[in-house]
């Protein structure tokens, strides 16, 4: 594979501009960069969706495997039982690839997960069919070497799934309302398109609409704890940040832009 790119380049730059002033960080009372289990359970026997699940249906065949990578409780892997018959879950949090297998085991379906950061556990990991990535990226500032064991992975298809703006982008009023920071615009889907061409790969990309009530910051308190941790503060300021919300509601990506290109086999590889 060429050497990092000036897409590449460029998508590093601009996630490396979220880091967060150390003044302020010193004094959170939790990691403002953590995900809360609960916030991403798959729950019941329903079956799950995402904006993505069509495009992943059109390519996995009956019994097919599928590696969810920063698979969270597994909502991208879990919306694809059936035809998915195995799933192979990685993530950092143990608790989150509990859910995992806990969700997995009430849908009658085979799951494995390990706990780590890709790609440094990639070699561990087996190919599948199809390979799911969703709401990872913006998490990554180091891409280029993250997409290609995603294709090193994938024996038809590659398919990552992100809102097309930074969703920290939701607290950049609360950031300057509560520090006076000013917070960056980017990257965007658009230049993760433009970090996956520059790999060689011809991605199709389709683009939708975000429900408005979708996810857990729907519920007000989760809302206001969410808004705590992300924005560094303790909890006694949690009646000032419901006020705010009250008068601010966070202004959540409205669009989600789904990649998808060709696994190794696919190539010939």
């Amino acid at each position: 594979m060429d050497p990092v790119g000036e897409a590449a380049t460029r998508w590093t730059e601009q996630l490396v501009a979220w880091e967060i002033p150390d003044e302020i960080l010193g004094q959170a009372p939790e990691t403002p960069w953590t995900c809360l289990p609960d916030d991403f359970a798959v729950e019941g026997e329903d079956p799950v969706s995402t904006a993505s699940t069509p495009f992943e249906r059109e390519v996995l065949s009956p019994d097919g495997s599928v590696l969810d990578v920063g698979c969270g409780g597994g909502r991208a892997s879990l919306a694809l039982v059936p035809p998915a018959a195995r799933l192979i879950g990685v993530d950092l949090s143990a608790d989150m690839l509990r859910q995992l297998e806990r969700s997995a085991a009430r849908r009658s379906v085979t799951a494995t997960t390990l706990e780590g950061r890709w790609p440094e556990v990639a070699a561990r990991v087996p190919r599948a069919d199809l390979v799911v990535c969703h709401h990872v990226a913006y998490n990554v500032p180091d891409i280029a070497p993250f997409l290609d064991a995603l294709t090193a992975h994938a024996e038809l298809a590659v398919v990552v799934e992100l809102t097309s703006v930074h969703p920290q982008s939701a607290w950049s009023e609360a950031w300057r309302w509560f520090w006076d920071l000013d917070r960056p615009s980017g990257p965007t889907a658009d230049d993760l398109v433009a970090v996956v061409r520059e790999r060689g790969w011809r991605p199709e990309v389709w683009r939708s609409r975000r429900p408005p009530d979708d996810g857990p910051f729907a519920d007000p308190a989760r809302a206001v704890r969410s808004t705590l941790r992300r924005l560094c503060l303790p909890a006694d300021r949690a009646d000032h940040v419901a006020a705010f919300l009250r008068d601010h509601p966070l202004a959540w990506p409205e669009e989600v832009v789904t990649l998808r290109w060709p696994g190794v086999d696919a190539h010939g590889s």
